[in-house]
């Protein structure tokens, strides 16, 4: 089957909506641990049991929004995508797997494991990730390295 590349903004649109579902579970998760964002920033100070669960709430979410429900149940595509009529399919044309999600999830992962050091690199590669949508093909870096490409349906 021969897909057409989806548009830069539509991309974008989707990217946003999936953010900004992310931060609002990632609020959610603060309530539940009893934290304020305020909190947030003196416990990336000292190593807590705040912070472990904190991070480990914030990569279910991601697991399950980038990973597990576009690989099991809608067919590559996110919440956002789905509402913008895009979906994530492989190189070939074929539907993402487990391990093709996995891989394209890399630096949404790595923003919540919450090591400082760690932390910064990915937030840097992130940000090149996103400049890489102006290439010809729009494919992002995580596109590039998990071997896929965002198109219509």
């Amino acid at each position: 089957m021969d897909f057409e590349l989806a548009s830069r903004i539509r991309r974008l649109f989707a990217a946003w909506i999936d953010g900004s579902l992310n931060l609002l579970f990632s609020k959610l998760g603060l309530l539940i641990l009893g934290l304020e964002s305020k909190d947030i920033l003196e416990l990336f100070m000292f190593s807590s049991k705040q912070l472990f669960l904190y991070s480990i709430w914030s990569l279910l979410f991601i697991f399950l929004l980038y990973v597990i429900v576009p690989t099991y149940i809608w067919n590559g595509q996110t919440i956002g995508k789905r509402l913008l009529s895009i979906m994530v399919v492989r190189d070939t044309d074929d539907l993402v797997d487990f391990k093709t999600m996995t891989l394209r999830s890399i630096f949404a992962f790595g923003c919540q494991l919450n090591l400082p050091i760690f932390i910064e690199a990915i937030g840097i590669l992130y940000v090149i990730d996103l400049f890489f949508i102006f290439r010809k093909d729009r494919r992002t870096l995580h596109d590039l390295i998990a071997k896929t490409k965002v198109v219509y349906y």
